[in-house]
């Protein structure tokens, strides 16, 4: 009877300091790995999510920003993937990351290594020129690298989402372009600036930041919104691509649930600020937030097609 007692007791203290370290949550900053540099699209949505939790005192501790601008996303993602799960290191990375995963530069299967916190952000991406380009459409484009092939160089990620994407299904028509290794939009832009590369896949928020030194061909979403002018959509041009960045939220494989829920709760009432609200529409890009079911399909949807399409794929860039 003393011993059954004595059992009781134990579970119900370790409960009560489950419960306890459970309020406690976070007792220290959180880190948000951002696997690109300074400026892109994921740095500054990430700041911007940073600057309404401080606002808004949305957490009792900061959430302190790491940019691991190395390898294209790949060193910053295996650095989440490897972080203590103690809800204290979280990772934002977007479907590029399945990609990665796929041509083997990422070393670890996603779903093996981390495990999914929350969807925030959809931005559907397009192809651009630099605005001195000779090509003044998507078919000129075509025609002339059908004409010549290898000759066009587009600044991008190898084994990355674009690459997957918008050049595999190129190929899969016959129309041959290269590959420069760059990394993210802000590498890419300025490849394209200097005259090093002839095109490149850009983010939305682009159409704005470029300005008057970026010419835009083709969306790669399904509908082209009003801000993106006159584009064609790729589905237009016949090609069945996945052409949006779904920009989420990760934490280590075996970080507790009531972490991965705290800071899911903490994205969506940032997401709900008006800051957040005005930042997304200034970037063209829509608050698009999922966890749960939700989210796990959408993933599914995307492996799946990233992975019919890499038959197409040559990852040496040619």
């Amino acid at each position: 009877m003393l011993k059954k007692l004595f059992a009781t007791a134990l579970a119900a203290a370790a409960l009560i300091a489950t419960s306890a370290s459970a309020q406690d949550y976070p007792s220290k900053p959180i880190k948000l790995i951002v696997p690109y540099g300074a400026g892109g699209g994921s740095d500054s949505l990430a700041r911007a999510i940073q600057a309404a939790i401080e606002k808004y005192d949305l957490m009792p501790e900061p959430l302190v920003i790491v940019n691991v601008d190395a390898g294209g996303g790949v060193v910053g993602a295996r650095e989440g993937k490897n972080a203590k799960p103690d809800g204290y290191t979280f990772l934002q990375a977007h479907n590029e990351i399945f990609p990665l995963a796929l041509s083997g530069r990422l070393g670890f299967e996603v779903l093996d290594g981390l495990q999914p916190v929350a969807q925030t952000t959809t931005a559907c991406n397009y192809l651009a020129v630099p605005a001195s380009s000779q090509f003044q459409s998507f078919d000129e484009v075509t025609a002339f690298a059908k004409e010549n092939p290898g000759d066009l160089k587009l600044a991008d990620l190898i084994g990355g989402l674009s690459h997957y994407g918008l050049v595999a299904a190129l190929k899969d028509q016959g129309v041959d372009i290269g590959i420069v290794q760059t990394g993210g939009t802000s590498a890419r832009f300025a490849s394209l600036k200097g005259g090093h590369t002839d095109l490149a896949v850009m983010s939305p928020g682009w159409i704005e930041r470029g300005g008057d030194e970026l010419r835009g061909l083709l969306w790669l979403g399904d509908d082209v919104p009003e801000y993106a002018g006159d584009m064609p959509t790729a589905k237009s041009a016949g090609l069945d691509i996945v052409g949006c960045l779904n920009r989420r939220y990760w934490a280590p494989k075996g970080t507790p649930q009531e972490a991965i829920d705290y800071f899911a709760g903490v994205l969506e009432k940032a997401l709900d600020t008006p800051e957040l609200k005005e930042f997304h529409a200034k970037s063209f890009a829509n608050i698009n937030f999922q966890t749960g079911d939700a989210l796990m399909s959408g993933i599914q949807d995307e492996v799946e097609k990233f992975t019919a399409a890499a038959a197409n794929v040559d990852l040496s860039g040619q």
